[in-house]
Formats: structure tokens, C-alpha cells, sequence
């Protein structure tokens, strides 16, 4: 493989970030059937991530091999609950690699630019994210570059579990 390169997202990279961000929502949807992708057009992601671009306390990078992006990575500061110290923290919102792309060290690049980022960020010493229950892969490579489990998040419909069955 060509090497890869991981810079700065730019509104240029949107019509490409919409395709890989679409991988990314049908790779969820197909781990855990109750993830259910809401529509979204291209032109409805591209304002949204021109939002994104713009907001200092927010960052997306990408891994470019050759003319095409193999995956990227979006990071943001979150607040705390109130009754909880540090106020802020650093949470990745999306990662993707494109499968072709995998097992040659361009989501643990994309993370170590986004944790640079989160480094310049006052006040930030941590990160704190979600990541299905049912993505083993992702989960173990979380593990893998250091997240521990700190908070379960669980999920029920309103009916009780029998009516999900």
C-alpha cells in the first residue's frame, strides 16, 4: 500500500467524508439492528459539516492515501454532568477506516491526531465515548490503545424487553 497522510479535515473532503460516513452508519446499523440510519442527504451532511468545521471545541481529521480518503476521525468537548469533576471532557464521535484500509495503524494515527487536538483544549485531561455493545472489533480496539469501560449505557424500549423479542 502507498503510504497515508493524516491532515486537517476541509469542506472540500465533504462529498467523500458523506460516503465514508455512510459506511460508518450502515457498518452500525448492521451490528445492532436497533441503530436505524435516519435519512440524510449529501447537501443536508455538507452544512452540517461546514458547522462542524467552524466550531473551535471541535475537530475532524482525515487519512488521505493518494487522491482518495481512507477513513476519519471527529472529535468534539462535551460537558460533564454537573456533579461531576473535570467539567469537560474529549469524546470521539466518529471513526472509520475503510476496510480496504485496515490493520495499517490509520485509526490509531487518526486518534493521535485527534488526542494532539484535544491536548490545546483547556480544562480537557480525558476521554469518555460510546461505542456499541455489540461491535466487538471496535470495542477491542478502543481497549487496545487504552479506553476502559466506564459507564454502561442500557436500552430497553418502552414496552419491556418481552415486547422487543
Amino acid at each position: 500500500m502507498t503510504g497515508y497522510r493524516i491532515r486537517p479535515a476541509s469542506e472540500s473532503d465533504g462529498p467523500a467524508l458523506y460516503e465514508l460516513w455512510q459506511g460508518l452508519r450502515q457498518h452500525n446499523a448492521t451490528v445492532d439492528r436497533r441503530v436505524i440510519p435516519a435519512p440524510v442527504a449529501e447537501s443536508e451532511f455538507i452544512v452540517d459539516f461546514r458547522e462542524v468545521l467552524a466550531r473551535p471545541r471541535s475537530a475532524a481529521f482525515v487519512a488521505a492515501v493518494d487522491t482518495s480518503l481512507a477513513g476519519f476521525i471527529a472529535g468534539t468537548i462535551e460537558r460533564n454532568l454537573p456533579d461531576r469533576l473535570p467539567a469537560e471532557h474529549a469524546t470521539v464521535g466518529y471513526l472509520w477506516v475503510e476496510e480496504r484500509f485496515r490493520r495499517q495503524g490509520i485509526a490509531r494515527a487518526l486518534f493521535a491526531e485527534v488526542t494532539g487536538w484535544a491536548r490545546t483544549q483547556n480544562g480537557v485531561s480525558h476521554f469518555e465515548m460510546a461505542v456499541l455493545s455489540a461491535d466487538d472489533a471496535a470495542a477491542g480496539f478502543w481497549r487496545s490503545i487504552g479506553f476502559t469501560p466506564f459507564i454502561e449505557r442500557l436500552w430497553a424500549p418502552l414496552g419491556g424487553a418481552e415486547e422487543d423479542a
